[in-house]
């Protein structure tokens, strides 16, 4: 009887030990979509709806004016502004 319950609970874990390993992100799947529905209004290609001069559209862009710092998301100012809690710092 102990073998049994333990081999329903090594069953029912099985999933979640799977669940538990991070799959790699993928900038079309997991980001594009983002900055498409809340980036791109102002910091998209259509220069006339622009309201700053970064452009998320653009790779180079962020990296360029310093807002994205590739391994220092604490030196990067867009992952500060995007965590922070002030309405007007975003």
């Amino acid at each position: 009887m102990l073998r049994i319950a333990c081999l329903v609970l090594v069953l029912a874990l099985a999933p979640v030990a799977q669940a538990a390993e991070p799959t790699p992100v993928d900038f079309s799947r997991d980001v594009l979509p983002v900055l498409s529905d809340y980036c791109f209004q102002c910091h998209g290609p259509d220069a006339n709806s622009r309201k700053a001069k970064l452009r998320l559209d653009d790779k180079a862009s962020p990296f360029d004016r310093g807002v994205i710092v590739p391994g220092k998301p604490k030196e990067s100012s867009l992952v500060e502004r995007i965590t922070s809690t002030d309405p007007n710092f975003v």
